[in-house]
Order: structure tokens, then C-alpha cells, then sequence
């Protein structure tokens, strides 16, 4: 190691001694002991020792005197007392979080600026640099925990729990606009999750990462990737370094440097990526002027010199880790990628094995770190690594031609551009989550040390690492030995005429052919793709797990879809719809909205962005809530919209809905409160296909359930339980009327209201039905076929509470195991077979399947729903057709004698 890498360790150490709270006096006296150590020593014998000695003893000495000598840390501005509303300054913005934006605001009060972290709703969508008005409750930060310390040492006075907001100026044209535009090109040109791994990869946007996929990053091992880092510029430069080959070195690093100082600006310019590209900039200013020997001096002077100038920065993990990897590419990258090279013949790719050796070097180097500060270790990390890495230069350049395609539809051009231009990059990335959700769902993919063994973990894989070398160097002598004395060479090596031959005997694809050939691999790819999405094809019910509020999605074996609600949270519903609607076909044919409460219209403001939406329709009531608000701004410019009453009819494919609830006229334009009465307003959907019923109730409270029986309701196969579950709701006589073999409760895990109800489930399980709920069986998929229901689940759903990237104190596991689905025995159905995890069960016809009717079918109740007239549309006008010709609009009224009819 070069002097200044001793320096910036002493600096390093001196830095850790202070911030951990030791005395000044005693951190400089043990620079000058360590100084006066390396003075005493033999220069003739030890001059090595010496030079480290003095180096480090200086470090410490210099680094004490920078905090004695120094200004003190400022204290924080006192919170305000009061609740607001406040005038503040949208600094940044985080991930999003349940639902709600996350971003620091600054404050502007009587006595000053206060920075504070934000939770706030989820409209209006904000942007750092606008100015808005907030009002809340103010926290301090918490004593004895880290999201405390944390708060304190970024500088924020507290936190923020906002009950109002509103946007009073829009932020100016900055390069945080422009970072935000590119996001939303990406976000046009890919579904998600894909865009916002394309957007943390390429822009810096980590906050669009979607939180579970993060944490399964950080189970597998591979956050590296996400995150933008030392390695993810020297990804860039290389792509530039062969754009420019055959050129003069001069030229190349010119171009190379100013290609990393650009995508630094354009990332954003956050110290993290600043540091990282210090670093990563070392070594490729030296490697490009042929001075590689000199990168670790180079590196250890720049370490050495950011601590001086902010000592603080010890204490950050993101900085430690970029000097650590740095210092693991100078050490060991070369002879890891050589010796990975040598495998098998030699016959490994050489951009392949080098960009493994890059990307185990710099996880080997980190490793003592992560396990000391994060107490966790990825057991699966090396095999994810090996799949993982070589596939994320091709996804960055997938990216760039997305991000070119949605910029084009971003300023008029056709969205078929987009979604062309973003199909390559999401198929790369689309195997890359594919492969991490894999590798994070194995059992025990990642170790969570106590945390009294943390630290000794970090020490022993140090001392490891610090004796590889020498043992990897004795090895080698002994290997080479062996060699000699048995008179074999190295079975790794090849003759050199054995070389020459095959190098000559090589044919190398040109750039074109390559092109070509990955270009047809990826047709071939979307085309199978498509074909076993179509193959696929069926009449399916999927209840989707969208948190506390109601998301259903209603899909036609002929392709045609309706979306009921769009839940509470606008990523999660983006997150679900998008696995399961082709990148190539984001089309919604019919959107309806229930009622206009929050966890039921906040998810579909982000749709009518995202998919092309034939045809909206609502019960006429307006909301109290801002989602409402930016769900009608949405609609001026949007798809056609008017108002469903009892006795309408939809057709979406061979799905044939009739409305039974609310009543024409019955809505009133305004609610008198925000409760029950905008619960009763829910639109309430009767379905039938393929000889299946199934019963849409929204939030529809008791004293609506009356009105139904009383009119008259047919036995049914599924029920979409009302609100959530809720002890209000879906009565005795009700499901006495109904009889339902599968009901599915839409509710979030750990809410706050209790639900579902016991006494809900005591009710279902007493009538016979199967019961599904999204916080136990995630999304509930139920095919809808002529001979019976067959009900898949995602099984035993993961663990929300998704690790950031930036969090040390969360939970990096992810764990997969839950409870097993609710399947009591039931009377009228057959017994209740064995749940098995991500299964598809088959219910069977029970005694309402239809008794006297061919194919199983269900026998005609006799209590017909009386006929009712149509509701005129209100603020919707004729408008232009359906997106498909068998979506048909408001039909006539509903036939007498039965609330279902059925064909021949």
C-alpha cells in the first residue's frame, strides 16, 4: 500500500475516534505516539513499517486538529408548536410509502428555516423546488433510535405528518425537473417494475424503485446494481472506452472523463454519486493514461482528502463502501477476471469475465464493512452475481433507447414509439427481477448476524481478507512447484502454437452481425412471449392486493378487460396491473370507480397515464378527499366518463354485468359526510360468464343489503366481500340469498380498523364459503369456467416492510412464509382440499351448481330482480366509441325474471 493510502487510513481512524466520542486529547496523543513510533523505527530495516507508521500517525493528528480547530456542528432549529398550515420548500423527494409521498421540506416560520422528513398524501404529486403550503403534526426526532439519529444527522429537526397540502408555485426548469421528465419517458416506455429499475439505474432515481424489489436486491446480494455506484460508472466508461477504440489514448480519456462527468450531473449530483464518481474516476484516469500503478496512491489521497474536509463522512456507509470497493478493483479485479478468464480452457468471454471480476472484487472488499455495519451477509450473492452482472450493461443500453422512445412520445410523437423502443430493455431487465426474486426467495438466501456479532463477523472476514493474498501466492508457488517437478505444465495453460491457431481460426462477429443477431434473439423472445400470453387466455376474476382499499381486474378469454377500483396506493396498483398486462397490449377497455373514497380512486389517476382506457364510468357523487380532486383533473382530458344506476348493463367480452345498486336518482351530487353515506353510494356489479356468477359489492354498508334481498338475488360462485371485511357489512340474510362458494376479502395486512371482522368471518365460514384475503393469499386469481371455479393465489406473500437502500436499521431480510389461506369445511361445497402454496385449487359444483341443468350449470332462481329503468348519464355526453367493439356501453335496462339472465 502506497503512503497515501496509510494516510488516509490514519485519517480514517482519526475521524471514527472522534465521531465516536472519544476525547480529542486522547485521539492526538495517539497520533503522536504513533508518529513518534514510525521515527524510532530503523530506516534501514524497516523502512516500510516506518513510512506506514508516520503516514498513519499523521492521519490521525491531522484529522484531530481538522475537529479541534474547526467549527462545531450547528445546533437544529427548534419545531414550531403550532399545526400549521406553514409555507415550505420541497427540497427532495423519496420512494413513495403505502400509498403516500415521502420528501423533506424546509419550513419557512418566524424563526427561520426548519428542515423536516415529510409524509404526505399522494396528491399533489410534488417535485423538489416547488412551493407549497403543509399542515400537520410535527415530531422531534426520537431519542435512542436510529431513524433519530438518523433525522439528526442529515441536518432535519423532526418529522412531519402532513393532514393538507397544496402546490403554491411549480419548480422552475432545473436538472431535477429534467431527471423527473426522464423517469416519466422510462415510466411510458416500460411497465414497472422494470421502469423504475431502469430509472434507478440510469438517472439515479432510486426513490422509483418499488420497496420490495429493493429489498429483494438487498437479499440477493446485488444492491450494487441498483443503486449508482462506482461500478455503474465504470460500466459507462467502458461502453465509451469501445465506442472509441482504435482512437488515441488522449482521446479516449477525454471522452471517457467527460462522459462520467456528465452522467454524474445528470444522475444528479448527490454527494453519494459525486463520491463514488471520485473514486471510480481514479482509477479510470490512470488506467486511460497508462499510470494504473499509480490509482491507489491517487485513491488514498482523494480518500484522505474528503474526510479532511468533512470528518463526518465516516460515519456515512455509502462512502466507506465506495472507497472500499474502489480499493477491491485496484486490488484484486485484474487477477479475479484473469483468473475467471483461464476457466474452462480459457474459453470464458473476456468482457464477461472481467465484468465478474470487477463486480466480486468490489463485494469481496466491502464485505467486512456490510457485515460490521449491517450485521448481514447474502449467502446467495456470488451465483446471483454470476447471472446478474453480465446482464446489466446490455440493460443499461436497453434503457437508453427507452428513455429515446418515451422521450419522442413525451413531446407528440405516437406511443407505439415508446413501447417498441422500451420492449428490448424491459425483456433484459424483466429477466434480471425475474432472477433476483429467485435467488432473494431461496430459503435462508440471506444471514441477519445478532447484532453483538456483527462487529467480531466484520473482523474476522477483514482478517480473511488481509491473508488472501499471501495464501493465494503461496498456492500458487506450490501449484507452480509441482508443475516443474513433475515436468506437466499447467493443465490451464494452453501451448502457445495452440493459441496462435485458434486466434487464427477465430472468426469475431462484426458490430452489424452482433446487432442483428441480438435484435433477432429479442423478436423471437417478445414473439413467444406474446404467444403464451394469448395461449394463456381465460375468463378470470383477480381480486389484486393493493393494501387497504379495493382493486379488481376483470379479464375476457378474447382479451377485453375492466378494472373496478383502483386501491389506495398508486405504485403497488401500476405494480400489479403491469404483471399481469403485456408491455405491447396496455390497454383497459372499461374503468369503473365505486365510490369516491381514497383507497378506492387514489390508484386510478396513475391508469389513466399509464394504459389506454376506453371508457370510465362512476356512481355521480363527488369526493372529499384529494385523490378525487386529481382524479377529475385527470378526466378532463381524458377517456369518455357517465354514470351507472340499478339496471344497466356492461358487456366486456363474454362477461355480461349487470348493475343492482345504487338507484337512478338516488346519488347525490355532494356527500353529507365522509363515512357511511358515501359507502352506500357504491356501484354494486352482478357478473355471469361461462355459466359463473360473481358478485362486485364495493363498500356497500348493512342497510343496503336489505334493498337486495328484497328484490331478489341468484345463488352465486363468488362473492367480493363489502368493505374489506368490515363487521357492517355483507349481513346473514344477505349471503343467505346468495350462498357463495369463494368469497375474497380485498384488505391490507396489519390495518388499523380491525379488518376483516370476526364476526364477517364467522358469517362466511357458517354459509359454507371458501374464504381468500389479500393479506394472507396476496392476489387471488379465480377462473371463471363452464365446468366449475378454480381459485389461484400468490400463496405465502412476502413481508412488505421493504428495505431502503439508505436504512441501515431495516430489516434486510425478505421473508416469504405466512399463513396458510382460510378454507374452512364448508356444508354445501366438498370438503375443503389441502392448500399448498402458489397452487391453483379447484372448487367444485356444490348444491347450488345448478341441480337439473345440463353442463352443470346453475338452475334459474325464481326471485327475478325486478326491472329497472336506465340513469341518464350525467356530465359525460356522447362520446367517442368503446376501445373494443365488444365493450358495449350502457345497454337497456335489465330483463325481468332474473338479475342474471343467461343466454343459450
Amino acid at each position: 500500500m502506497p503512503r497515501s493510502g496509510w494516510l488516509a487510513v490514519g485519517v480514517a481512524a482519526g475521524a471514527a475516534a472522534c465521531s465516536s466520542g472519544i476525547p480529542v486529547a486522547v485521539a492526538l496523543v495517539a497520533g503522536l505516539l504513533a508518529i513518534a513510533v514510525g521515527a524510532l523505527q530503523r530506516a534501514d530495516r524497516v523502512g516500510a513499517r516506518r513510512g506506514a507508521a508516520l503516514a498513519v500517525g499523521v492521519g490521525i493528528a491531522l484529522v484531530v486538529l481538522r475537529v479541534a480547530l474547526g467549527p462545531g456542528a450547528a445546533p437544529l432549529p427548534i419545531l414550531p408548536v403550532d399545526g400549521g398550515p406553514w409555507e415550505a420548500l420541497v427540497v427532495s423527494v423519496g420512494s413513495p410509502r403505502d400509498g403516500q409521498q415521502v420528501a423533506r421540506l424546509a419550513l419557512r416560520t418566524a424563526m427561520g428555516e426548519v428542515v423536516v422528513a415529510a409524509t404526505l398524501p399522494a396528491y399533489p404529486e410534488l417535485a423538489a423546488g416547488a412551493v407549497v403550503a403543509v399542515g400537520g403534526r410535527l415530531r422531534p426526532p426520537p431519542d435512542d433510535d436510529p431513524y433519530g439519529e438518523y433525522l439528526r444527522r442529515t441536518g432535519a429537526s423532526g418529522s412531519l405528518d402532513a393532514r393538507s397540502l397544496r402546490v403554491l408555485e411549480t419548480p422552475p426548469l432545473t436538472l431535477q425537473v429534467v431527471r423527473d421528465g426522464a423517469g416519466n419517458a422510462l415510466r411510458e416506455a416500460m411497465p414497472e417494475p422494470e421502469a423504475g429499475l431502469a430509472a434507478g439505474i440510469l438517472i439515479g432515481l432510486r426513490e422509483r424503485v418499488d420497496r420490495q424489489l429493493a429489498a429483494d436486491f438487498a437479499t440477493a446480494g446485488v444492491s450494487h446494481v441498483v443503486a449508482i455506484s462506482g461500478w455503474n460508472i465504470a460500466i459507462v466508461a467502458a461502453l465509451v472506452g469501445a465506442l472509441f477504440r482504435g482512437r488515441s489514448r488522449r482521446m479516449v480519456t477525454i471522452a471517457v472523463l467527460g462522459t462520467v462527468v456528465a452522467y454524474v450531473v445528470f444522475a444528479g449530483g448527490s454527494p453519494s454519486v459525486v463520491r463514488a464518481a471520485v473514486m471510480a474516476g481514479v482509477v479510470l484516469l490512470a488506467r486511460e493514461t497508462g499510470r494504473a500503478g499509480r490509482a491507489a496512491a491517487a485513491l488514498g489521497t482523494a480518500a484522505a482528502g474528503l474526510l479532511l474536509i468533512d470528518p463526518g463522512l465516516i460515519g456515512d456507509a455509502g462512502f466507506r463502501l465506495s472507497v472500499m470497493a474502489t480499493a477491491g478493483l485496484l486490488a484484486w479485479a485484474n487477477a479475479v477476471g484473469a483468473w475467471l478468464g483461464g476457466l474452462g480452457g480459457g474459453r470464458m468471454p473476456g468482457w464477461l469475465a472481467e465484468s465478474l471480476g470487477i463486480s466480486l472484487a468490489a463485494q469481496a472488499a466491502t464485505l467486512p464493512d456490510v457485515l460490521a455495519t449491517f450485521g448481514r451477509l447474502s449467502l446467495v450473492a456470488p451465483v446471483v452475481n454470476l447471472v446478474v452482472v453480465p446482464l446489466v450493461p446490455v440493460s443499461m443500453a436497453g434503457g437508453v433507447l427507452a428513455l429515446a422512445g418515451g422521450g419522442v412520445a413525451a413531446i407528440g410523437g405516437p406511443p407505439l414509439v415508446a413501447t417498441l423502443a422500451g420492449l428490448p430493455g424491459w425483456l433484459v431487465l424483466h429477466l434480471i427481477v425475474a432472477i433476483v426474486r429467485l435467488g432473494a426467495g431461496v430459503p435462508f438466501a440471506a444471514v441477519t448476524l445478532p447484532p453483538e456479532l456483527a462487529i467480531p463477523a466484520g473482523g474476522v472476514a477483514l482478517a480473511c481478507l488481509l491473508a488472501a493474498p499471501a495464501a493465494f501466492a503461496a498456492l500458487r508457488r506450490w501449484r507452480n512447484a509441482g508443475a516443474r517437478s513433475s515436468g506437466v505444465a499447467h493443465p490451464g495453460r494452453r501451448p502457445a502454437a495452440a493459441a496462435a491457431r485458434r486466434r487464427v481460426t477465430t472468426r469475431r462477429l462484426t458490430t452489424p452481425q452482433r446487432l442483428a443477431l441480438l435484435a433477432a434473439a429479442v423478436a423471437v423472445a417478445l414473439t413467444s412471449l406474446a404467444f403464451v400470453d394469448a395461449a394463456a387466455a381465460g375468463t378470470r376474476l383477480v381480486v389484486l392486493d393493493v393494501g387497504q382499499g379495493d382493486a379488481i381486474l376483470v379479464e375476457s378469454r378474447t382479451g377485453e378487460r375492466m378494472l373496478v377500483d383502483g386501491g389506495p396506493d398508486p405504485d403497488r396498483l401500476l405494480l400489479q396491473l403491469d404483471a399481469r398486462i403485456p408491455p405491447w397490449d396496455r390497454r383497459i377497455d372499461v374503468v369503473v370507480l365505486t365510490h369516491p373514497h381514497e383507497d378506492h380512486v387514489a390508484g386510478l389517476v396513475r391508469v389513466l397515464e399509464r394504459y389506454r382506457v376506453g371508457r370510465v364510468f362512476e356512481p355521480g357523487m363527488r369526493g372529499p378527499g384529494p385523490s378525487w380532486a386529481a382524479w377529475q383533473a385527470a378526466l378532463r382530458h381524458g377517456p369518455p366518463r357517465a354514470t351507472l344506476a340499478a339496471g344497466a348493463t356492461l358487456r366486456v367480452g363474454e362477461v355480461r354485468l349487470t348493475v343492482l345498486w345504487p338507484d337512478p336518482g338516488a346519488v347525490p351530487a355532494a356527500p353529507a359526510s365522509s363515512g357511511r353515506l358515501i359507502n352506500d353510494v357504491s356501484i354494486i356489479l352482478l357478473g355471469e360468464a361461462n355459466g359463473r356468477r360473481f358478485l362486485l359489492t364495493g363498500d356497500a354498508e348493512d342497510d343496503v343489503d336489505p334493498t337486495l334481498v328484497a328484490r331478489g338475488l341468484p345463488h352465486i360462485d363468488v362473492l367480493k366481500v363489502a368493505h374489506h371485511g368490515s363487521r357492517t357489512a355483507t349481513t346473514e340474510p344477505l349471503l343467505e340469498a346468495l350462498r357463495p362458494r369463494v368469497a375474497a376479502i380485498s384488505v391490507g395486512a396489519g390495518n388499523d380498523y380491525g379488518h376483516p371482522a370476526p364476526s364477517t368471518l364467522d358469517r362466511l365460514r357458517a354459509i359454507g364459503a371458501r374464504v381468500y384475503r389479500t393479506d394472507r393469499d396476496g392476489t387471488i386469481d379465480i377462473d371463471l369456467r363452464a365446468d366449475g371455479v378454480s381459485v389461484h393465489t400468490e400463496g405465502a406473500g412476502r413481508d412488505r416492510r421493504a428495505a431502503g437502500y439508505d436504512r441501515p436499521h431495516a430489516d434486510p431480510r425478505s421473508p416469504r412464509g405466512r399463513d396458510a389461506a382460510d378454507l374452512p369445511r364448508a356444508a354445501a361445497v366438498v370438503p375443503a382440499p389441502r392448500v399448498r402454496r402458489g397452487g391453483r385449487r379447484r372448487v367444485a359444483r356444490g348444491q347450488n351448481a345448478g341441480a337439473g341443468r345440463p353442463g352443470g350449470r346453475h338452475a334459474r332462481d325464481d326471485r327475478g330482480a325486478v326491472a329497472r329503468r336506465r340513469q341518464a348519464a350525467q356530465g359525460g355526453g356522447p362520446g367517442p366509441p368503446a376501445a373494443r367493439r365488444r365493450v358495449r356501453g350502457l345497454a337497456g335496462g335489465a330483463r325481468a325474471g332474473g338479475a342474471c339472465p343467461r343466454g343459450p
